[in-house]
Formats: C-alpha cells, structure tokens, sequence
C-alpha cells in the first residue's frame, strides 16, 4: 500500500476511517504495531523491502534511479526456490523500466490514469484494476503450487480522489476534521489561517476516502483468494512502504522531506497460513528491511548473507522480539544536497530508532531533535530544547550511532533513467500543459 499512514486504521486504533476489510484480515494475523520504513519515496523503500537492505547498499536513492542487477530481489530469491512470481504494478514509481521486476515471470504495469489526468503526476492505476488484474491473471493462469503474488496499491497518494461512493465519505467539518495524533487541530500545532486548516481539513478527509476505497479492493482480492482455497495455504503481508504528512511539522501534505513518524510508521501485518496465532501483537520496533528474512524463514529459505534485515520471531506467541536498533533516511530534497560523493541521501534528514527513542538528524539544516515516542508520539516536544542531563546522554549515544550508520554507505552504482522525463512532458505537452517556444 503505497502513501499509506499506520494510523489510519481501525485495527491501529483509528475511530474515524471505516476500514473493516483490513481490520477483518489484522484480527486473523499477528499485527506489526511498530514497523518502521527506511525511505519515505516508493522506489527506495520497496527496493528495501525487495532486498531487505537500506537504501545505502541498495543503491537506488529516490525515485526515477535503475536498481542494480546486483541487487538479488525477493522474486529473485523464490523463483531460485522454484516459486511462479506475478506482480501488479500501481503506478510508475515501480514500473519495470527501472529495473524493479528482477526475477518477476509476468510484471502487469498496465495504468489508465495518465500524467495529468486528475491532476495525477505519475502513470497509475486504481486499487479496483489492480484487483481485477489479479483476479484475471489466477483466472487465466491458475495456482502453482508455489506462487508469489505481489499487488502494489497507489490510492493514497496524491491527488486524493477515491471514485463514488467514497469520495465525499468523510465530513472535512465534522469529527474526522481532526489530526489523528491526538486529535489535535491544525490551527493549534501550526498556526494555521483559518483558510489553511480547511484545506487540510478537506485534504485529510479525501486522503481517509482513499483508504476506505482501497481497503475495499483489497477485501475483493482476499476474498477470492479465500474462495479459490488459496489464502489458508499462503502467507499474507500487508505492509506500506511510507505515509504521508499532514502539516504535523509543516504546512504541507507531502512526502520525502521528512523523517517524523507521520511518513515513516508502515503498516506491517502477517497472516500465517490458516490464521495461526491470529491476534497477536508485535510491539517492539522493527523496519520493512526485516519482512524479507522473515517470509524467507517462515518458508524455510535461508535469507541471503549479509543483509541489513533481521528476521521477526513469529513462531512463538509469548517469545519477546528481540530490541534493535533501526535506520532510516530522507530522499528529498533533490540535487543542490545530493553532491556528497559517498551517498546522494547522506546530507538529508534521517533517524536512529532505539527503543522508545527516536533521533532526528538534518545535516544540510544543521539540526537535531529526540523524542520519547511512548509519550510524544505525534513528535511535538524535542527533547533537545531546554535538555535534561538524561537527554543530552541518550542523544550524544544516538547520534554516534547514526553517524557511524550514515557513514558506512556503500551504495551499488545506480543511474537515473532519463527516458521518463520526455515521455512526461509529451505527454502534459498534448495536454497543453505545456508550450513549446
């Protein structure tokens, strides 16, 4: 699920988003309360996901950049264990041309929601084509008896526009006119014109349609796999590779900029074949760099050497996961702070997760933050202003981690792909968006 915010569920605690299909599937599944993204950009973080390592080995340092054949991807991985691998692309962000369907037998990436329709921004697709796309290919194919089906959902992301009868789902002005951290107003944390809080009130209530919309298609897709006898017998993750902002730290809804939790808690949901320990909760830290050595383990494949990941104890239900210490590191802004030879995101915001702390670290703005996660969730006190002795400790041990972390990037050589950018602008061109001189 791509843009996805953990938050806006009700199996995460989300009273106001109707989610009942994805709520249905967590209480059968063993729910990852704390799962951490490493990139908040698409490309970046399912190339985490795929490999199971950050985005600094991997290689790939925002959207539009080839990943490396060096890279062995997760359908890699199973089409080595004999696996049929099928995906079904949302949008472009993952579109085959950058290399991402390494080890894919079919990659579907047909998009009928073109730049600029809607105000959209990349080629896309809806959730309810990517369900059909699915349901057509287990029509026509059938079910091998090993088969890897990834489906990418791209609703949330902007533009916020979920089809009738969603769209207009949730009242701007009534109850879901709130934040979700807290339930604090716009114009209390930012200040806000009375004009910029009905914006956002407005954008938060279409994002909410948007999931409600998706969680809809996914519900169809589950069903069919329940129906076709196939979900008992598989393992089924949910996860989204970030979220999205909504002004909690600037007055924008955005992506890529930041690191606060608003972009980096994914949704992380596992639901063993035949719903084995169904309820339970995992609420220790952990990153998506860790979902792929778990799925390997729960196949019995061994995870590739050397990986950043670490596999996520699901087998026994009172066993406690295990502390550890997670990474992870902005995409944006582009260009004038990507000339660090070492790594093009090593000047950019990025965090250290340790526990119940979080440390926040921008170079290019020389600044610093750590919050207490348990009693700060939304991120609004920075410990570091007006510190306590135990603050500037916890803080002085993060930040060598983070810097020892940052400066091990070891990137495999990647290239932007320059084809896409003349296919956009023929594209807004034939729209009249743009005018050639």
């Amino acid at each position: 699920m791509d843009t996805t915010r953990a938050d806006q569920f009700g199996f995460m605690g989300n009273h106001h988003v109707k989610t009942p299909r994805l709520d249905a599937i967590a209480a059968e599944s063993i729910v990852l309360t704390d799962c951490m993204a490493v990139a908040p950009t698409t490309l970046a973080s399912h190339t985490s996901l795929f490999t199971g390592n950050y985005p600094h080995h991997h290689g790939v340092p925002r959207n539009g950049y080839m990943v490396s054949r060096d890279n062995l991807m997760f359908a890699e991985i199973l089409q080595q264990a004999g696996f049929t691998s099928a995906g079904f692309a949302g949008s472009f962000a993952i579109d085959s041309r950058f290399d991402f369907a390494q080890g894919f037998d079919t990659y579907d990436q047909v998009f009928d929601v073109l730049v600029g329709d809607d105000g959209a921004d990349e080629n896309q697709r809806r959730a309810e084509k990517v369900t059909n796309a699915v349901i057509a290919y287990l029509d026509a194919e059938g079910v091998p008896d090993r088969l890897f089906l990834f489906a990418h959902f791209f609703d949330p992301h902007s533009p916020y526009l979920a089809p009738a009868p969603f769209r207009g789902m949730y009242d701007p002005n009534g109850e879901y006119g709130l934040l979700p951290f807290g339930d604090i107003d716009i114009d209390e944390r930012l200040e806000a014109s009375p004009e910029q809080e009905q914006l956002g009130r407005g954008l938060i209530a279409q994002y909410a349609a948007e999931i409600s919309y998706m969680d809809f298609h996914i519900g169809r897709l589950v069903d069919e796999l329940r129906q076709r006898g196939i979900l008992d017998e598989a393992v089924l993750l949910l996860t989204s590779d970030h979220g999205e902002t909504f002004m909690e730290h600037q007055r924008s809804f955005s992506h890529g900029f930041l690191v606060y939790q608003a972009t980096m808690h994914s949704v992380g949901i596992i639901r063993l074949p035949g719903g084995e320990g169904g309820g339970r909760r995992i609420e220790t830290p952990v990153s998506n760099i860790d979902l792929l050595p778990t799925l390997l383990e729960i196949l019995g494949i061994t995870p590739p050497a050397g990986i950043d990941g670490e596999a996520i104890p699901l087998a026994v239900a009172d066993a406690p996961v295990p502390q550890r210490t997670r990474f992870g590191q902005a995409t944006r802004p582009r260009k004038q702070h990507e000339a660090d030879p070492r790594w093009m995101n090593i000047l950019k915001a990025r965090y250290i997760r340790s526990g119940r702390h979080k440390y926040i670290q921008t170079p290019y703005l020389g600044t610093e933050e750590l919050y207490d996660l348990e009693s700060d969730p939304s991120e609004q006190r920075n410990l570091l202003q007006d510190p306590s002795p135990e603050a500037l400790e916890i803080a002085a041990r993060l930040r060598a981690e983070l810097t020892t972390w940052a400066e091990s990037a070891d990137p495999l050589p990647t290239r932007f792909d320059e084809s896409q950018r003349e296919e956009t602008r023929a594209r807004l061109r034939s729209l009249g968006y743009i005018i050639d001189p």
